[in-house]
Order: C-alpha cells, then structure tokens, then sequence
C-alpha cells in the first residue's frame, strides 16, 4: 500500500468528551457461564469497587478508573475507585496497549467479580489517547460523591459554582460510556430506560473545502461507517438529531522533498442543532501533489473510518447525557 494512503494521524483537539469504545461483546458473555451457577446470582444493591489498570501508567489508570466510577455514578450504582477496601463487587480492567505516533491505543477487558476474586462476567472497550492523557499526571483532590443526583443537575451545580469541565475527565469517560452501561446491565438487570428511549441520529452536514470528489466522498464514507455500527444516520435534523461535520483544507507543501506534495488538514466537529460545539478532531497528513484534485477514492474510507473509530466513544456518551439510545438493530435500520 502507497504511503499516502496509510491511517491518518489523529491530533485529538477536546472540547468536549472525545473517545472512542468499539464494538461490545454480548452481556453475560464471559466468565462464569459455566460451572458455578451462584456466579450470576447477583446481590440486589451493593458498593463497586473499580480498581486501576496494571499495563498503565499511573496517572492514565487512576483517570481511568474514576472515569469508570463517575459512570456507574450515574446509573444509580454506588461506586468509587479512591480505595481498595471494601466493595460487594470489584470492577477491574484488563488492559493491553500498543503504543503509536500519536498516544496510545487501548483494548480494555473490564472484569466484574465477587469479593472473594471469583468472575460474573465481562465487557470489552477499545480506545486510543494522545499523548499527553496518555502521560497524564494522576487527578488531585478527593474523588467526586455524585451518587444519585441527576447528572443535569450535577452539570447545572458546576456551572452555577464557576467549574468548567476538564477536556481530560471527559476524554477518559468517552472510554468508559459504553462498557458502563453494559456493566450497569450486569449489576441490576435494569435495561428499561434505554430500550423506551428514542434512537439519536446523526445528521452529516457541511462537508466542505475538499477538491474534487472529496466532500461526497468523505460523507458518504462516514455515513456508511456509522450505519455498519448501528448508528442511525438521517439527512433531515430532528429532536433528537446531532450534526457531524468536516471541513477540508488540500494546500501545497512548502518545504523542499523528492517529489511536490500536498498537505490534507481535515476538522471533524460534533455539534448541537443550534451550532454550540460538542467536541472536534483533527486529522493531518500529506499526499502526492493533486492526486485528490480530482478522485478521493480509499482515502475518503481511510480518513472517515479513523475518524468515526474515534468519535463513536463520543457519540455514546452524548446519546447517554440526553437519554437516547446510540445503537438501533439491523431491522430498526432497514426501516429508515
């Protein structure tokens, strides 16, 4: 394969929560399936302890682990991650790495388990930091006490006292969004309000600056990417619609090389209906000069698919913070 047509670098700018979680396995697809059957039989309410991850550096496993217990927080389950006493489950994440030019990428297996080390069940997230979270200094002050209270009021608390969201924090819950849903499932059972909330759709708006075919190309790639996953993608704005963006910049290299290049900058942004910014990254390489002034071709799927693999995070935790479902079955989609 071509130079040029190898993964973009992604430059992740945050605004807002950016993360990406691939896809996650069936619940209750894990450990003590069989054997045991007093492995699944799970207490009705209880504290969750979720403990750093080993293959991390320091600061990067305790953002981790808080981010993971901000969001069971939020689903009603009593959790913390500031000790490693006590807990009627323990919650701990399997993690393997693999370090790349732009941060790190991370395939985490988080383990549910009964105090006595003995395994319910698992669920498995992947996701990709900068290099500054990846080395990112461990979280100062004592660990948040939100339980119970209703994250809008949690978010209108903050802004009333002045404290803006960290980019950090909610880079680290994008990680956590859907694998704590899945673990929320595993603890009460309880699926109920996001099998009655409505589906949110993305709608694919302003693709501009690209030569060529490359707008078309890029939308039309993203779109399909999103469907693949389940996401539902419309072209009217609704309710419950969330717009995705991207802005291409195609200029001539300046510097001396073997052979006249072309730099591509591409700004993906998430945004409200009413324009407010969500979250945005940032996509840079160079290719070949003018072979896009016309065909965009793989590098239109090479760039969309690096781009959704990283926003999907996000868009989990946006569907989340206004009660919607992110994932629509093959037939829901059909149906569109």
């Amino acid at each position: 394969m071509p130079p040029f047509l190898r993964s973009f670098a992604l430059l992740v700018l945050m605004a807002v929560p950016l993360g990406a979680c691939g896809d996650l396995p069936r619940p209750f697809e894990g450990a003590g399936r069989e054997g045991d059957p007093s492995l699944l039989e799970l207490r009705d309410t209880g504290t969750v302890r979720v403990e750093g991850g080993d293959d991390l550096p320091q600061g990067a496993s305790a953002h981790l682990a808080r981010a993971m217990a901000r969001a069971l927080r939020k689903r009603d389950i009593a959790a913390y991650s500031d000790s490693q006493n006590g807990g009627d489950y323990i919650l701990r994440p399997n993690v393997q790495t693999s370090l790349v030019e732009t941060g790190a990428k991370l395939d985490v297996t988080w383990v549910l388990m009964r105090p006595d080390g003995l395994a319910i069940d698992t669920t498995r997230s992947v996701g990709e930091l900068s290099s500054n979270q990846w080395f990112a200094d461990e979280p100062t002050g004592p660990e948040e006490s939100d339980l119970a209270v209703p994250p809008d009021l949690v978010d209108k608390v903050r802004e009333l006292d002045g404290v803006k969201a960290d980019p950090l924090a909610l880079t680290y819950d994008g990680l956590v969004a859907l694998p704590a849903d899945q673990i929320a499932f595993m603890i009460t059972g309880d699926r109920s309000a996001f099998k009655a909330a409505p589906f949110m759709k993305i709608a694919l708006i302003d693709f501009a600056g690209a030569p060529g075919d490359g707008n078309t190309a890029l939308a039309r790639s993203a779109g399909a990417l999103l469907q693949s996953k389940g996401i539902l993608v419309d072209k009217e704005i609704g309710e419950h619609s969330i717009i995705l963006s991207a802005s291409v910049d195609v200029r001539p290299v300046e510097e001396a090389t073997r052979e006249p290049l072309d730099k591509v900058s591409i700004d993906w942004v998430i945004m409200e209906v009413d324009g407010t910014e969500l979250g945005q990254m940032q996509q840079n390489n160079v290719v070949p000069r003018g072979s896009l002034d016309k065909h965009w071709g793989a590098i239109a799927s090479i760039a969309a698919q690096a781009a959704v693999e990283t926003l999907e995070g996000v868009l989990g935790q946006i569907a989340t913070r206004k009660q919607l479902q992110l994932r629509a079955d093959k037939k829901t989609l059909s149906a569109r």
